[in-house]
């Protein structure tokens, strides 16, 4: 019966214009005459009608073993279960038959399920492939090791807020460099962005009102700002980056940053610190609304005389960790460490969810769309 159909598949090739090569077919019809043998059709049969019956096809497949053998957790040798590439291609081979002799009545199930398996591996590709290799992670720092900094970071920021207790106590540049080293890299950790938080303008309501005022020219909407909006109710409160100048803009227009209680608590301190610091949140001479957020010594050690740039960004990080961990990180290294972290988190998620469910890994990245960091 398999000779015939072997014929059949070579002979319909030949007739569509397609070659096909003998090895290939007696590949596909080994793997059918396997599935034949597990659903307990032995011997030989006039047609492959029992491949019509998709679902018991499918249970027998899904639970096949693969070669390697394990011994379990009551000390039996038992097959771990074939790989999904294995399972897949099982499936081809059903569909490459039944394409092959134009037999259409159960081809477009064994085809979704071919196209399901597709997606599924290229979901835990796309994924697995951000996810930092050891080597590069040996030229970087882990995700532990950034957190363990950046809490460090905060002991000291809880240590100066006590000094701040005191009305005299005048901040020092250690002091500001710290809690923006600190602001910045929780903030990288939970957005983690290119260069453009470097250039954020703070404003308000009241500013915006003030900067649209007659003569105050008009409200800029080129740049980068937070938005805090204080309410009794949630929807009341704004708590937003809105960015207008990234270096993907033309793609994505104006991109809006929801954050979270705790970012825009540590920004309205780092505000009221540079009130403290400099007596006036307003640069001379710049309208309410340009009330520049983050600064970097320049070479006469003033420290709110030189405003970070997107350029100074990468390096006022990579210096900061040269001296901390002796590595150089910029901001596109801090994004594959903070991203790498995610992901791994969000396959190992998946796979949980995957099996609790009895759901594929790539359906669960298609159709339940999960929400990855921005």
């Amino acid at each position: 019966m398999y000779d015939q159909i072997k014929i059949d598949i070579m002979q319909n090739y030949e007739k569509r214009g397609k070659i096909i090569g003998e090895k290939s077919v007696d590949k596909y019809l080994n793997d059918i005459k396997k599935i034949q043998g597990l659903l307990g059709e032995l011997g030989e049969v006039d047609d492959l009608s029992f491949l019509y019956n998709v679902k018991e096809v499918m249970s027998v497949v899904e639970n096949m073993r693969g070669r390697k053998v394990i011994i379990n957790e009551e000390g039996v040798k038992e097959k771990v279960p074939a790989s999904s590439n294995t399972k897949r291609n099982y499936f081809q081979s059903i569909v490459s038959v039944f394409d092959a002799l134009q037999d259409y009545q159960a081809l477009p199930y064994y085809q979704k399920i071919v196209n399901d398996y597709n997606k599924e591996y290229k979901a835990q590709t796309t994924l697995s492939s951000q996810i930092l290799t050891q080597e590069s992670e040996d030229k970087l720092i882990s995700f532990n090791d950034l957190s363990q900094i950046v809490s460090r970071l905060q002991l000291d920021m809880r240590a100066m807020n006590d000094r701040m207790k005191n009305q005299d106590y005048s901040l020092t540049e250690e002091d500001m460099n710290g809690f923006q080293m600190f602001l910045l890299l929780k903030l990288y950790m939970k957005h983690p962005a290119r260069n453009e938080f470097a250039t954020i303008l703070y404003t308000t309501i009241k500013d915006q009102k003030k900067a649209t005022a007659p003569g105050a020219g008009e409200v800029p909407d080129s740049n980068n700002y937070l938005l805090i909006i204080s309410g009794n109710t949630e929807r009341t409160r704004t708590k937003q980056l809105i960015l207008n100048e990234y270096k993907t803009k033309g793609i994505y227009s104006q991109r809006v940053i929801e954050l979270d209680d705790e970012i825009a608590g540590y920004f309205k301190k780092w505000r009221k610190m540079l009130k403290r610091h400099r007596q006036s949140p307003i640069r001379p001479g710049e309208p309410v609304f340009y009330s520049r957020f983050f600064s970097i010594e320049g070479d006469d050690l003033e420290w709110w005389n030189s405003p970070l740039t997107s350029n100074k960004l990468s390096k006022y990080f990579a210096r900061f960790f040269e001296k901390k961990v002796g590595k150089s990180i910029s901001t596109t290294a801090l994004a594959k460490i903070v991203n790498s972290h995610h992901n791994k988190e969000h396959i190992l998620a998946l796979q949980k969810t995957s099996n609790d469910r009895g759901t594929s890994v790539g359906t669960l990245s298609q159709v339940y769309a999960p929400v990855l960091p921005s």
